[in-house]
Parts: C-alpha cells; structure tokens; sequence
C-alpha cells in the first residue's frame, strides 16, 4: 500500500483539516466530501494493493469509477462497487453457460456464486481491510478504536461493508455519512477492464506527498454507461409496476446526472452509439439480475423506457434536491437532466426502425 496515506494521516488533526478544506474549496464542494474521498481512495488501496497474495482478483467498477479513473462525472462519488471475479472463487459461469441450463440448474449456479460472494466478504475481505485500516490508525498514533469494518445490516444479501473511519471535518448529519460502502458481488461482467491510477482529491494541495493508488482494475467506461442505461430502464419499469421508486428513491437520482454527463463526453457518445456492447450488457443483466419488476426484456431498441414518468420524476426531484451538494459546482437544473435521457432515449430506440428500413433496402450487403 502506498505509505503516503500513513504520512497524511500522521499530520496534525488541524493540519489535514486544513487540507481537505484547501481542496474542497478548489472544487466548490463540501470540505467533508473530500475527508471521504481521502478515505475512498484509501479503500481502494487496502482492496487492490492491501489484500493477501493468492486472493481472488478485484474489478472497480460503477458511478465512482467514472469520476476517480475516468473524470468523466463531476460529482463526489462516497461507495465503491466491487466485482469479484467468480473464477477466482471456483464459481465460473458465463451467460451462455447459464442459458444452457434448466431454470432450477441455472438458480442454483447463481445461488452458489452468490454463496461464495459471501464467504469471501464476511470471512475475508471483512478481516483484511479491518486489519489494514487498524495498522494505518496505529502507525500514525491514531486510536484504531476509533475506525472500524463492519457488515452493512442494510444490505440483506450481506455482500457490503461500512469502513468507519476517524473524521476530523465538522459533523455533517445530511447526505454524507463518515463510512464508506464497499458494494460488492460477483455477477457483474468482467470485460472489457483496464488497469488504472486513483488519486485524492486532497492531494491536488499536498504537491510533495504522492496519495496514488495504482493498479486498480477498472470496467471501461463505455461498459459502466450501458450499465447505466440499463438501471434507468429497469427503474422506469420498477415505478410503473409498483407505484413507488426503487430502494425508496435514496440516491438513484445520481444514475440519471451520470449518463447526462457521460453524454458530454466523447466516451460517452461514442458508446451511445455501440449498440453491440448495449445488447451485451442487457443480455448479461437479464441472466444475473432480473426480477420482473425490472422488465429486463423489453431494454431493448424500440422499447427502452429511460424517461421518468410525470409523477416518477416528481418524486426524483426531491432526490436530486438532495444530491446536489455532492455536485462540484453548480448542478444542472434535473429538467436538462432529463431532457437529455430523453434524447437519449429516442436516439436508441430510433434505431430498431433504421435497422429494419436498411435490412428492407438491403443496406447491410451493399
């Protein structure tokens, strides 16, 4: 691990205060933001340059991978979501490995990569980053009391921990709490992937303290935005099935600002583009993620359903009102948010009709 982090945190409480203000005012967002993130990117350490040799390979992935590898989002990004890579647990499955099985044969092959998911995280990852973190905490004469792992009691398949760390900004009881998620599994696909260097926003005020954090394996962001596209289909679904936002409406707003600001990218347009890799992910999806809620068979061109109805985006207003101190800067007002998915949404489904007007003209074998 990079011992620049031990060196931070050696600093007088004052001192790092003092930092982590210097950045957040640099970056327009909240001084306890960029604590967390200091913390993010410790975790990251611990995970991928922490763990014991021979473990199972690690993949980062998700919002916090498009703004920590990528910096293709500008908001402050507090969970970090984990691939494990199910080989490494003696679980191999691939989607047409699973499409070959009968529905009880196929339940059971995800039952037990979702088994080993779990053994690996409360019985190993638990115990590595809760030893990592209590050696940071002691080598700088921290109270290691004071840090701690834990599993998260929300998550009812028992596959996230809560790092508690030891914050020296002042007590901020709205968005922000100071522990960060580790969300992981090991269903999500695994290609394509690079390696990647993660670094501090804090560390943009520390010029003679190098806080990188290299070698971490991350989903390409043309992945994470089909990804993306994929969770706002399936919540549109979700509301129109049950009445209700998914997971009560907490933070979903963000995948909504993601794919609106990945549309600003040339990554992201050209991804937008990629039908190929749009089919994949909801292929991937459907076999290791569906439930009928979700309506994972109609993400497809001609029928993906990206905008939020009337009354669902009335109820993700609230959210985002919420969200927005995690924004750097000003944030965009939720109606050009939306507007844009929605363009979004038209361009994608627009497509099935070219598709089919060219196979009439014979476009394809021209």
């Amino acid at each position: 691990m990079n011992p620049g982090f031990v060196t931070f945190l050696a600093a007088a409480a004052e001192d790092r205060r003092d930092a982590f203000l210097g950045a957040a005012q640099r970056l327009g967002a909240p001084e306890q933001n960029v604590e967390k993130d200091f913390w993010v990117c410790w975790t990251l350490d611990a995970l991928f340059n922490g763990a014991e040799a021979g473990g199972p390979r690690l993949l980062f992935k998700g919002g916090t991978s498009l703004s920590k590898t990528f910096g293709l989002i500008s908001r402050f990004s507090e969970d970090i979501d984990i691939t494990i890579f199910r080989d490494d647990l003696g679980e191999a499955a691939t989607v047409d490995d699973l499409e070959g099985l009968s529905g009880k044969k196929r339940r059971r092959r995800l039952d037990a990569i979702k088994g080993a998911s779990q053994a690996y995280v409360n019985e190993t990852m638990r115990v590595e980053v809760a030893d990592r973190l209590r050696a940071a905490l002691e080598a700088t004469g921290l109270d290691a009391a004071a840090g701690r792992v834990e599993l998260d009691p929300d998550d009812p398949d028992r596959q996230s921990l809560l790092i508690w760390y030891p914050k020296v900004t002042a007590t901020d009881e709205g968005y922000v709490r100071p522990a960060v998620k580790i969300e992981s599994g090991a269903k999500s696909a695994l290609d394509p992937n690079k390696p990647a260097i993660v670094r501090p926003y804090v560390a943009d005020v520390l010029a003679d303290l190098d806080l990188s954090v290299p070698d971490v394996r991350t989903v390409v962001a043309e992945r994470t935005f089909w990804d993306k596209v994929v969770i706002l289909h399936g919540l549109r679904q979700w509301f129109d099935a049950r009445g209700a936002l998914r997971g009560g409406g907490q933070r979903i707003s963000r995948h909504y600002y993601d794919v609106y600001r990945l549309l600003d990218s040339d990554i992201g347009r050209a991804a937008s583009g990629d039908l190929a890799l749009g089919v994949d992910c909801v292929r991937h999806a459907r076999m290791f993620f569906n439930s009928p809620d979700l309506n994972l068979a109609t993400a497809t061109p001609g029928s993906f359903t990206l905008s939020p109805s009337r009354e669902m985006a009335t109820e993700l207003a609230r959210d985002y009102a919420a969200m927005a101190g995690m924004i750097f800067g000003t944030a965009p007002a939720l109606d050009e948010v939306l507007g844009r998915v929605a363009e979004l949404e038209g361009r994608i489904n627009q497509a099935k009709g070219a598709e089919a007007s060219e196979g009439r003209t014979g476009g394809r074998g021209a």
